[in-house]
């Protein structure tokens, strides 16, 4: 709001306080293979990486760790 960029706010129900991604896009209209989610990962060496997959998909940490060169990634806590 402070640098005047636009946006659209969308907002739907969500049983118990979560939803899986695809219900999400599903109930504010759109098609889940149109919407992606951002994921935070750190690796071995505590940097962060942050990966940004189809809403659908799972992210392989294996690969991911792989492409950072690094020896493992493990998800940052969600709140």
């Amino acid at each position: 709001d402070i640098k005047k960029v636009d946006y659209h706010l969308y907002e739907y129900e969500a049983p118990e306080g979560f939803l899986d991604g695809v219900s999400v896009a599903i109930a504010t209209g759109f098609a889940p293979e149109k919407v992606y989610k951002t994921l935070v990962t750190q690796g071995a060496s505590k940097e962060y990486y942050v990966c940004v997959i189809p809403v659908a998909c799972e992210l392989d940490l294996k690969k991911a760790a792989k492409h950072f060169g690094e020896k493992k990634l493990e998800m940052i806590p969600a709140k």
